[in-house]
C-alpha cells in the first residue's frame, strides 16, 4: 500500500513533510514523488527526501511513441532517480514499446492501460487471481 505525493508539496515547509513521510514509512506504507520532472523541487531536495519511488509523469512516458527512442531523457530520470536513492514508477503506459523501453533501462514499476484501468476492490482480486495463474 502506498500513498503519492506531488512534489509541489515540498516546497512549504520541506523538513516538516519529510518528517511526515518518515512516519509514514515506518508505518509500512511506501510514499511516491508524483509527476516527478515536472514540478519545482531541485534535485538537492530531491535527493534528501525519505520518500521510496518517484513516479515519472506520463509526459515523458508519453514522448517515448513520437521522439527517437536514442534522445528520449526518460532513461535519464530512471537512472538518476536510482543515483538519487529512489526507485521509479513509470505512470500512463500504454503501450508495448513504452514497456519495452522501460524494462530495457530498468524502470522499477509500471502502472497504466497497457496492464489495466484502474478497478474497484472487487476487480483487482479478480485481476490479480488472473495474473497470478499466468506465471
Amino acid at each position: 500500500m502506498g500513498i503519492e505525493v506531488t512534489e509541489s508539496v515540498f516546497i512549504s515547509d520541506f523538513d516538516k513533510i519529510n518528517h511526515a513521510i518518515e512516519k509514514i514509512r515506518k508505518a509500512g506504507i511506501y510514499v511516491a514523488i508524483d509527476d516527478f520532472g515536472t514540478g519545482y523541487s531541485s534535485l538537492s531536495r530531491e535527493e534528501e527526501l525519505k520518500a521510496d519511488y518517484v513516479k515519472i509523469a506520463k509526459h515523458f512516458i508519453d514522448k517515448l511513441l513520437n521522439s527517437d527512442l536514442n534522445k528520449a531523457i526518460t532513461s535519464d530520470i530512471i537512472s538518476m532517480s536510482h543515483k538519487l536513492g529512489h526507485n521509479t514508477i513509470a505512470e500512463g503506459v500504454e503501450h508495448d514499446i513504452q514497456m519495452e523501453y522501460l524494462k530495457n533501462h530498468n524502470c522499477d514499476k509500471i502502472q497504466g492501460y497497457l496492464i489495466s484501468k484502474p478497478l474497484d476492490e472487487d476487480k483487482v482480486y479478480q485481476f490479480l487471481k488472473k495474473y497470478d495463474s499466468r506465471r
